[in-house]
């Protein structure tokens, strides 16, 4: 899952824009964001992989991207089984769902972009707490 999230393709040469989340309730999509370059699992419990979707951007005066971090948050998926599927990562949540982590393509691709450019805007302290995904 990390490959996907931070560009990296299967082979050193092969280069993917970022990933995205899909979840399934049934056979029906009710989610589609793209997700910031950074997972991690939870130090207490190891079925618990911490994301962040990236659902809302909103424009500044300055043209640069801006992100308010209280609505692009860390999220939690409780994953029940985790396997890989061709070029994505399936998940079977504990909630009955399925999740996919996959190349992003389309208008969350622009918004991965976007977020990436924001990123460059902040302190390096201020990327890492970001990246740690161990607050809102």
């Amino acid at each position: 899952m990390d490959d996907l999230l931070t560009g990296r393709g299967d082979d050193a040469g092969d280069d993917l824009p970022g990933a995205e989340l899909v979840v399934f309730d049934e056979d029906r999509e009710v989610f589609r964001a793209a997700l910031a370059r950074h997972v991690r699992l939870d130090d207490e419990d190891p079925d618990v992989i911490w994301i962040r979707p990236i659902v809302t951007a909103a424009g500044a005066g300055s043209g640069l991207p801006v992100f308010d971090l209280a609505i692009v948050r860390r999220r939690a998926l409780h994953v029940a089984t985790a396997r890989r599927v061709g070029r994505r990562v399936g998940l079977h949540l504990v909630t009955g769902q399925r999740a996919y982590v996959q190349p992003a393509r389309g208008p969350r691709l622009a918004v991965l972009q976007d977020f990436d450019t924001w990123m460059t805007t902040l302190t390096a302290a201020q990327r890492a707490e970001i990246d740690a995904l161990d607050q809102d």
